[in-house]
């Protein structure tokens, strides 16, 4: 646990939200104050706006009732209204006035006296004796309400009588606004010094209740919302608007609220708000810091991987140039350094071979020393028994094997010192194709009887080198045979001659069975063979000689599946541009 907390991409995230945290903290607190201020204000403007609004209602109540209160009042006198007080003469105009939603039609004279009501009344109160818009407080028998009209008066008789017509302000009053879900919704009227519900649409605690004196002191004294943001448990934040009578006096209060259950923004502005806003701030944080770390330590990693690639002896591996400025010139320089490596890697192979080679040029002519004379001698004496004792066949046939293996032995040591201390080069202009004709010629008798068929395909007509021909005619020689020996049931043979820019190669393809996965990595190498009877010579020879002319020899398969060894040879004589 502790090495990964010391990881590289750990720390660049911690490091991201140390940087990222303060600011973030800051930002987060300014955030909440501003969405906290702006949502105080708005549900402010939103609660003030509907308290109007229902206020507004009661006024237009008002005004219509005062229209119909004056067509009642001019009704009257041609109706002889008060000889009949049961009604029966303005019966149409009843009718109209409780069609549009009036509840109370009131007759009465200057002495208060009611001489008609469209419904009983436990209590009036006290009546107006003068043409005004009202708001007077009822208390009937199932508890106190207010009624919303108008007052106007008429003569007969020569007396003044007044017509008051009204509607009850309730919960039928407030039309539509009831629907609103997450509004608390309260009407009060004042009974002596405390407040009773008329109705409620909220979830709260019904009964009287007793508001604070500055609220109380604020609706007497003016007819704007007071605002409050110290509400009971069901409520998040009130308006209170007073209803006043024509006098002034407070009739009724309306109560307009938030309900705290309907909404999770009654938090806002709280810890709450603070805690969500960071925790999502600090996750952004560590997201954007895990994805820019990542960018940043994935280069590293993939440099960080070549290293031990390149440790473990692969130096041919190569990272990505990616990751910045600085990181991209590292990975440029990593693959620079691999580059050398895999180079230095090949002079080491070669400076070891030649180290070999030279050992074995040394073993070479220690055994040309020492074993070459008593050789010449054995095959001296073996040969002048033979010549001059009369043997019989069978022993004389002994004799000469004596002969024929001492000869093979000067063979093996004279091939030996040819490879460990090869000629020098010869340097003269030679045609490629020369070489590969004469080779051909000298086997087509070796072709003919394997039943071999020898194509030649000569891509780079007339190209031409500085060389040696008996050398490269020895090296082909070589690649020729090992392709007839890998055919003993016959098949074709390809001698293919190409160009690429100032290098010159040549192949030798056979439909053999090819050389074994692997023993391909060792077919250059001295004294490797996979021959019954091979010394392990003729292959590592054609390397030295490709390498004596500016090239190499590489082994390959064929299109049928055999071998295809290729010489390469550099630099080509380019002719000069007449």
């Amino acid at each position: 646990m502790f090495q990964r907390l010391a990881s590289l991409r750990v720390r660049l995230v911690v490091a991201f939200l140390l940087v990222s945290v303060p600011p973030m903290l800051a930002a987060t607190y300014v955030a909440t104050r501003l969405i906290a201020s702006a949502f105080e204000d708005n549900v402010q403007q939103w609660l003030e706006e509907t308290s109007k609004f229902m206020l507004l209602q009661v006024r237009d109540s008002q005004v219509e009732s005062a229209r119909l209160a004056q067509i009642l009042a001019k009704r009257m006198p041609q109706t002889h209204f008060l000889d009949h007080t049961d009604g029966s003469e303005i019966l149409p105009e009843l009718e109209l006035a409780y069609a549009t939603g009036y509840d109370v039609v009131i007759v009465y004279d200057g002495a208060r006296n009611i001489r008609f009501a469209s419904r009983p009344l436990a209590e009036p109160g006290r009546l107006p004796l003068k043409p005004q818009d009202i708001l007077l407080n009822f208390r009937q028998t199932d508890g106190r309400k207010i009624l919303s009209g108008a007052v106007h008066s008429f003569i007969e008789n020569n007396e003044t009588y007044y017509v008051l017509v009204g509607a009850w302000v309730d919960d039928e009053s407030l039309g539509g606004i009831k629907i609103v879900s997450s509004l608390d919704l309260r009407l009060y009227t004042s009974d002596a010094d405390r407040l009773v519900p008329i109705f409620e649409t909220g979830a709260n605690d019904s009964g009287v209740i007793r508001l604070p004196e500055t609220i109380l002191a604020q609706l007497r004294e003016r007819d704007e919302p007071v605002y409050d943001d110290n509400q009971d448990s069901a409520t998040y934040r009130a308006v209170y608007a007073g209803l006043h009578d024509a006098d002034g006096a407070l009739v009724g209060v309306v109560f307009c609220g938030l309900a705290r259950q309907e909404s999770f923004l009654p938090r806002i502005g709280g810890w709450e708000l603070f805690v969500a806003m960071f925790a999502f701030g600090s996750v952004l944080s560590i997201l954007a810091g895990l994805f820019m770390s990542g960018l940043l330590v994935r280069p590293l990693k993939a440099l960080s991987r070549g290293v031990r690639l390149v440790t473990s002896g692969d130096y041919q591996q190569q990272v990505p140039v990616a990751g910045g400025t600085e990181v991209e010139e590292l990975a440029t320089s990593f693959n620079s350094m691999a580059a050398q490596l895999s180079a230095l890697k090949g002079l080491e192979s070669d400076l070891r071979r030649k180290d070999r080679l030279s050992a074995l040029g040394q073993a070479a002519m220690v055994i040309a020393h020492e074993v070459r004379n008593p050789l010449g001698i054995i095959q001296t004496s073996t040969e002048l028994v033979r010549s001059k004792a009369k043997l019989p066949p069978s022993e004389d046939r002994l004799l000469g094997y004596v002969v024929d293996e001492v000869r093979r032995i000067e063979g093996l040591i004279r091939e030996f010192l040819d490879f460990a201390h090869p000629k020098p080069a010869l340097r003269e202009r030679l045609a490629v194709r020369s070489v590969l004709d004469r080779v051909t010629r000298f086997a087509a008798h070796e072709f003919e009887q394997r039943k071999i068929i020898f194509w030649i395909e000569d891509e780079a007509p007339g190209v031409e080198i500085e060389g040696d021909g008996d050398q490269l005619y020895q090296a082909v020689l070589n690649l020729v045979l090992n392709g007839v020996d890998a055919m003993p049931d016959g098949g074709t043979m390809t001698g293919r001659i190409t160009r690429r820019g100032k290098v010159c190669s040549l192949m030798i393809a056979d439909s053999g069975k090819g050389v074994p996965a692997d023993a391909r990595a060792r077919l250059f190498e001295p004294f490797f063979t996979t021959k019954a009877k091979g010394t392990g010579l003729g292959l590592a020879k054609v390397r030295t000689v490709a390498e004596a002319h500016g090239g190499d020899a590489f082994y390959g398969v064929s299109d049928s599946g055999g071998a295809a060894f290729t010489i390469t040879l550099a630099p080509i004589i380019v002719e000069p541009v007449v």
